[in-house]
């Protein structure tokens, strides 16, 4: 890939996105309720009330809430060619999930506020073999896609984009001539003010550094328009150091859609797009609905030279039970109230419309916003069942990225260790070295609890507990519904059937008679422990010692 080709697509990704930042600030802005902020400065802002709604925040972290209930694990298996060591991969897989939720969740929350989002592994400077590979959630301006392809894997090439202080590249890169680019300018939602507000200063200066993959030529080059020369940075000796089980060169970033444009399979497509223009909507009417209350104060006309200042200020005091003389003959006309126009009927109606319009354009039953419902019981459990199976849906395309996620850091921390770096890693309380080999394999990956959602958690467990009573008439054993109701309701582990027998033998024992001293005058008895020993213990260690408490009388 020569810079000819690198800068028409850079030159493309940046039309593409140059076009789509007004619609990317108005999503974000409605999220976090900086609505007004976004539309700009109106004349009337120091005179007009603007009131906004949430509703922005409370759609997206509905979905937040039903996808999310755990921290996100895997189970792998080992694949047709039997490679690697499923075991020593799986605790290494999960160690690392277990501490990447957050830029998971991050990343999520960029899928649906926005078309999509990435998640990017990067190295980090650590003795620690486990440590050196960490994730962060990317926003999908920042990664370069061919979309041309039909599918992720099928991509000629792929990109991305960041920046680094003119220290961080003279380091990375070697000292060069580069043209600095001020903090302001690397922000894609700011870049129209960079001029206005902020100039490059020496101290805070930065570069855009464009890192791209072919995957065609399997090369990784580096490319930067900061630098004065115009050339490419750098061109991996080996190519894409990064690969899979079978040698394939492999990416270290993963894509996260919730939903496809159909036709265009790598263009992903808004969640928030489908309810911005209700909240829009809504924020307007609240606005007018504000400045309307404000002008709805009592006020009234008094005829002129009728009432004196001293009995205006006693009519404006309002004390009870008090007397005014006026001297006019006719009361009628003295005072009379400012009609006030009301509010249209037709503002609350369009209210309503508005918000069942925005209620259509979520997937989510009424309860899951928290409104209260006059529907029976098989309607909320038609609704449950509606809902959870669309956001299983969701859950099923979050449960992929956890899985491809997986499989791309075997495949950049395998380049640790196929460098050299050896690690050692306590397995079922056994220390055990981990290689290249036991990593780099052909394994299924499945995420744990697969498509697993908080609402189809509650109706799995609430199925197990209406269901006890039949499962034992079908001769379940108690035990086994016990330990498989500890599971499924998550209860201590002391609640399980073994850990009670094992409770009640010891109240058992410790109620029992105790012996007062050791058999005498028997030849080897005369060491026989104090009290009466466990059944455990009569079972593990049988010997006249032992047994001979448990008689009537003692041992005669």
């Amino acid at each position: 890939m020569n810079i000819k080709t690198i800068k028409n697509i850079l030159s493309f990704h940046e039309k593409y996105w140059e076009t789509h930042r007004k619609e990317m600030r108005r999503y974000k802005a409605a999220y976090e309720t900086n609505f007004w902020d976004e539309q700009g400065v109106s004349p009337y802002k120091d005179t007009q009330l603007q009131v906004q709604v949430s509703e922005g925040y409370n759609f997206i972290e509905s979905y937040m809430a039903s996808l999310f209930a755990k921290h996100p694990a895997v189970v792998l298996k080992s694949g047709l060619q039997n490679k690697g060591n499923a075991a020593k991969a799986g605790f290494i897989a999960n160690e690392f999930l277990e501490k990447s939720r957050h830029e998971i969740e991050a990343a999520s929350r960029m899928a649906l506020i926005y078309t999509h989002s990435f998640l990017k592994l990067i190295p980090n400077a650590s003795d620690v073999l486990l440590q050196k590979v960490l994730p962060v959630a990317i926003p999908p301006w920042e990664v370069i896609l061919d979309y041309d392809a039909s599918r992720w894997d099928l991509q000629k090439f792929v990109g991305h984009i960041y920046y680094m202080t003119l220290e961080e590249a003279d380091e990375r890169f070697g000292s060069k001539d580069w043209s600095g680019m001020s903090k302001m300018s690397t922000e894609y939602f700011y870049k129209e003010k960079m001029e206005e507000y902020e100039t490059p200063s020496s101290t805070f200066e930065y570069v855009k550094i464009i890192e791209m993959y072919d995957m065609v030529a399997d090369q990784l080059v580096f490319y930067s328009p900061n630098w004065k020369e115009d050339k490419i940075l750098e061109k991996s000796p080996v190519g894409i150091p990064f690969k899979s089980w079978d040698g394939k060169p492999a990416i270290p970033i993963v894509p996260f859609y919730f939903n496809h444009i159909p036709d265009v399979p790598l263009e992903g497509y808004s969640a928030m797009k489908r309810v911005y223009d209700q909240i829009f909507e809504m924020n307007i009417i609240r606005s007018f609905q504000a400045n309307a209350v404000r002008k709805a104060s009592r006020q009234y006309l008094v005829k002129k030279g009728s009432i004196d200042a001293d009995q205006m200020a006693q009519i404006t005091a309002g004390i009870d039970g008090i007397f005014i003389e006026i001297e006019e003959e006719n009361m009628d006309g003295i005072i009379k109230p400012l009609p006030q126009n009301p509010t249209p009927p037709e503002l609350d109606l369009y209210y309503a419309h508005v918000t069942g319009d925005k209620d259509k354009g979520s997937i989510m039953a009424p309860f899951t916003r928290g409104e209260a419902t006059k529907v029976s019981a098989t309607e909320a459990a038609a609704l449950a069942a509606y809902t959870s199976s669309e956001i299983g849906r969701l859950a099923r395309e979050r449960d992929a990225v956890i899985e491809n996620l997986t499989k791309s850091y075997f495949q950049v921390l395998g380049l640790y260790l196929s460098e050299g770096d050896t690690s050692l890693i306590y397995i079922q309380n056994k220390l055990q070295p981990v290689t290249a080999e036991d990593i780099m394999g052909d394994f299924q990956v499945y995420a744990s609890d697969s498509s697993s959602t908080p609402m189809s958690e509650a109706l799995i467990k609430g199925q197990l507990l209406s269901n006890i009573p039949t499962l034992i008439e079908l001769g379940v054993p108690k035990d086994l519904v016990l330990d498989e109701v500890v599971r499924v309701l998550n209860l201590p582990e002391t609640f399980k059937a073994e850990a009670i027998k094992q409770y009640m033998m010891k109240q058992v024992a410790a109620q029992a008679p105790q012996i007062p001293q050791a058999i005498p005058n028997v030849p080897g008895l005369q060491n026989i422990p104090q009290g009466i020993p466990t059944s455990n213990q009569v079972v593990s260690n049988p010997s006249v010692q032992s047994i001979a408490p448990l008689l009537p009388g003692g041992l005669k």
